[in-house]
This record gives C-alpha cells, sequence and structure tokens, in this order.
C-alpha cells in the first residue's frame, strides 16, 4: 500500500499515470510535492512523539503489534519511492562537464505574460547579456514595436500577429535564415535556421490543464519531438509547459538535451514567479540536439510577468 500511494503521489509521470488529469498536473509538481512529503513527514512523526511521550502511553508496537507492523511496511515502502523520487530529482543539481569553447550563441527565452513584461528591463537585460537570439512567448507585434526602439541592433517577427498573448516573438542580432510561422494549438510559434545550418524553433505550447491535455500533447508532438528525433543540429526554445517529469514531455524531448539540467540547475522554478526559485516548476525550456553543446545557463527574474527567463550560451557544431 505504501509503495503505490507513493507512486501516484510522488511518481505519477514515471508509473504511466500522467496523461490524464489529475495526474498530468500533479507530475509537474514532483519537486515541490517530494519537499511538502518531506516536511510533512518529519513534522508529523515529530508531533506524535512528543504527544505520545507527553500523554505517556505504551509504543504502539507495544499494544498494537500488527497494525504496529502494517503501518512500518507501508512506511518503508513509501520511504522507498521517497528517496527514489528525490535521486531523480536530486540528479538535476549535477552538472556536466561544459562544451568546448568554440563558435557560439547565446539565446535568451523568457514569457513576457501577455505583453506585460517590463519593456526597459527586459531591453535593459537584452543589452547587459547581448543573446545572439531572443525568444518571447506571449509577446505579438504589440509588444515588439514596444521594446523594438529601445533595441536597434536586433530585428523581429513575430506570430501570428499583433495580439500578444497568443504570439511568440523571436528577436535576433545575428543573420539567420528565413522565418516560418508555425502554428500550434492555441499559440504561435516560430522557426528559423542558425549559422551552420541550426535549426532553431521558438516554442509555446498549450498548457496541460484542464481540457486542454490533448492539445499540449499534440504540441509536444508536432513542434518538440520532430526537432529532437531529427538527429540535426537544432535548438528548441520557449515556453513549452512541460517539466521532465512528465513522461510526454520526456517521450517528446528524447534526443534532446535540456540546457539548464546540463548546468546542474534542472530544478530550478521559471514559473510562478512568484514563488521562491526552489519551490517553482520548471516548464521554460532551452533544449539542444545534433552537436550543439552547451557552454553555461542560468535563470534570470524580469519585472512584470510570472516566468523567469532562461540564458544559455551554446556551442555550435563545425
Amino acid at each position: 500500500m505504501g509503495v503505490a500511494v507513493g507512486l501516484v503521489v510522488l511518481l505519477p509521470g514515471y508509473v504511466g499515470l500522467d496523461r490524464v488529469t489529475p495526474f498530468v498536473q500533479l507530475a509537474a509538481l514532483t519537486p515541490m510535492v517530494l519537499v511538502l512529503v518531506a516536511g510533512s513527514v518529519f513534522v508529523g512523526r515529530l508531533a506524535g512523539v512528543l504527544v505520545t511521550r507527553r500523554r505517556g502511553r505504551r509504543p504502539l508496537d507495544e499494544r498494537r503489534p500488527r497494525l504496529f507492523a502494517v503501518g512500518f511496511a507501508a512506511m518503508v515502502g513509501a520511504a522507498v519511492v521517497a528517496l527514489g523520487a528525490a535521486g531523480i530529482v536530486g540528479s538535476r543539481f549535477l552538472a556536466d562537464e561544459p562544451a568546448p569553447p568554440g563558435r557560439s550563441v547565446t539565446v535568451l527565452s523568457v514569457n513576457v505574460d501577455h505583453g506585460q513584461a517590463d519593456v526597459g528591463a527586459l531591453a535593459a537585460l537584452v543589452r547587459e547579456r547581448a543573446p545572439d537570439v531572443v525568444v518571447l512567448p506571449e509577446g505579438g507585434d504589440t509588444f515588439r514595436t514596444r521594446l523594438a526602439p529601445l533595441l536597434a541592433d536586433y530585428r523581429g517577427v513575430s506570430a501570428p500577429a499583433v495580439e500578444d498573448g497568443g504570439s511568440t516573438t523571436l528577436l535576433t542580432r545575428i543573420d539567420v535564415g528565413p522565418v516560418q510561422v508555425l502554428r500550434g494549438q492555441l499559440f504561435g510559434s516560430l522557426a528559423t535556421t542558425l549559422p551552420g545550418g541550426v535549426r532553431l524553433l521558438a516554442v509555446h505550447t498549450a498548457a496541460p490543464v484542464s481540457g486542454q491535455v490533448g492539445m499540449w500533447q499534440r504540441d509536444l508532438a508536432d513542434l518538440v519531438a520532430p526537432a529532437c528525433r531529427a538527429g540535426a543540429p537544432a535548438v528548441v526554445a520557449g515556453d513549452l509547459n512541460a517539466t521532465t517529469d512528465q513522461s510526454a514531455f520526456r517521450s517528446a524531448s528524447d534526443g534532446c538535451t535540456d540546457a539548464l539540467e546540463t548546468v546542474g540547475a534542472g530544478t530550478t522554478g521559471t514559473f510562478p514567479s512568484s514563488l521562491p526559485r526552489w519551490f517553482g516548476v520548471q516548464i521554460d525550456h532551452v533544449l539542444t540536439t545534433g552537436g550543439v553543446g552547451v557552454q553555461d545557463g542560468e535563470v534570470l527574474d524580469l519585472p512584470g510577468t510570472d516566468h523567469r527567463g532562461v540564458l544559455v550560451r551554446l556551442s555550435l557544431p563545425g
């Protein structure tokens, strides 16, 4: 029983449960749930010990040995599952060796929350960090028009049109190929080619909320999976509304490397920005494949939006 409950609560995305509501949403919260469960168990156990001692009662193993045995077995099973979950989550703190220096490109991705992000702060961040490519989910022509005078070195394209919430903007200060508009289930996405023939996708998928789980799965299958499975050099950046603990995302991104996990920041929450970094969920990603390496990366705060940004420096093949 303890194993079953532990799997359902802590690892629904690893036992085939996260294809429907509410398990698909619960899977995204795996690190948060792990923290809450661990804290609750500690507090509950401590309170139980204190109450038992204060009342002067005999321990449960003396009063009801069979009940104690069943409870102990369930606790051990749950603990085994919890340790497994802790191992899965904890591995994301381990950084890989950075890619060797070479021809590099820096990518910044940040959801600007229906164009509500602070334009001045975003422009200052871009000028300071000088990314070659900027991906702005929920930023359309309206937001880009406000931003353009502050970033004269960047050229921009938005998809699909003026409205910010359903659009994605791509800004570049390097030469890229023709930009193709990709229409997802709810949001616009963009595709182009970086130097060296590396395909770049600026993506915003539907969110796996109740009633939209199928849309979210189709967006992952249509926008993310083809790039990760093709084997050719590619970068997928944006708000993917998915975490590594969700099986649909792991399946779609099979063949890709998550840049933040590579640098040991795989547990840093990018949403919502109102929660501490250690307690949010990481749904904003930069994925690489086909020999595109990760040199470094970090998560950045930006006022006015409910997301944090992802900044990574990539090493291009060739």
